[in-house]
């Protein structure tokens, strides 16, 4: 059974029904994931692995305890040694050799989780930018409140994509309502504050000021599975509609619509429009023409880490 989202993961997932769990995706859906599990075990049941600890897997993955089940979690498979991985393969091939044991295996690539009979897949898609609001707009409703539109906009501009962050912004947010209050405001939002700490937000940020030394920098700090080149896309295509339409003599502020762009006016003004001014139709245009080029790249197989880097230090030459 393949689930591509946590909810129909745990659709699927029953306890005992199946003891052994294939997952994929970024550290938010993983987390999610591992914790919810976790749940069904005590604590002194439940064994983590990484790579370091290959040799202990095998050994590990089909012990019986007088205790009860045990809950094992393996990260990091990508990186165990070949020999092991093999071992592991051969191992899981029969589910229920593992039992009464649960084993969750997490992968960063996908293609690296070995079809499995009578195992649950969970295979998470990436989430982009677009995807933000409506999460933000569950996550909201799930405690049992609502975000005005407003709010909800500036929320995501200011974190982006970081779920780890907007929850807990959504969470302090919420804790700090008024008694009988049960929709967040944007004015609530701005108290907290709207400038995203997460290293993308300052790699798309330098990109957008031309600081395309200061980008480099924060992206070897950036892990290669964060998706971010097609926040540089978006950013780069909303500078392009921005330019056309200064140019035009038209009024920016309609841009910020939910049907246009869907900007805070926070961001169109202070953030892009400046820059949309600095920068000349034609340098967006080449720059969009290499943002299509790059995407092209990583279907064929670039990683994300190569093409970002690749694409930044050609806008630092030709900034030159």
């Amino acid at each position: 059974m393949k689930a591509q989202t946590v909810d129909e993961f745990f659709k699927n997932y029953v306890k005992n029904r199946y003891n052994l769990l294939l997952i994929s995706g970024d550290e938010f859906d993983l987390k999610e994931v591992i914790s919810r599990v976790k749940k069904d075990f005590k604590k002194d049941n439940i064994e983590v692995f990484f790579k370091d600890d290959a040799e202990n897997v095998i050994e590990n993955l089909s012990m019986k305890t007088l205790f009860g089940s045990k809950l094992i979690i393996v990260y990091d498979m990508d990186n165990f040694p070949k020999s092991q991985v093999n071992k592991i393969k051969n191992l899981i091939q029969n589910p229920e050799k593992i039992k009464p044991n649960t084993v969750i295996l997490a992968y960063k690539n996908k293609k690296n989780i070995p079809p499995i009979k009578n195992s649950l897949i969970g295979v998470f898609k990436p989430i982009y930018d677009s995807d933000i609001p409506i999460w933000i707009k569950r996550h909201v409703k799930s405690l049992g409140y609502l975000i005005k539109e407003e709010a909800l906009n500036f929320l995501h501009f200011s974190f982006g994509t970081n779920r780890e962050e907007l929850r807990k912004q959504i969470e302090q947010l919420i804790g700090r309502l008024e008694e009988g209050q049960k929709e967040i405001t944007v004015e609530q939002v701005k108290d907290f504050g709207f400038y995203r700490d997460d290293t993308i937000f300052k790699i798309t940020n330098s990109l957008i000021e031309g600081n395309y030394k200061t980008a480099i920098q924060y992206l070897m700090e950036c892990s290669d599975k964060q998706l971010l080149f097609y926040f540089i896309n978006r950013d780069i295509r909303y500078l392009l509609v921005i330019k056309a339409n200064l140019e035009l003599g038209g009024d920016i502020k309609k841009l910020g619509s939910k049907g246009r762009l869907n900007l805070h006016n926070y961001f169109l003004y202070n953030v892009y429009k400046p820059t949309a001014l600095k920068l000349s139709f034609k340098q967006l245009e080449k720059q969009y023409l290499d943002i299509i080029e790059s995407e092209y790249k990583i279907k064929r197989g670039w990683d994300e880490f190569s093409v970002n880097l690749n694409y930044i230090c050609q806008l630092e030459v030709g900034g030159k």
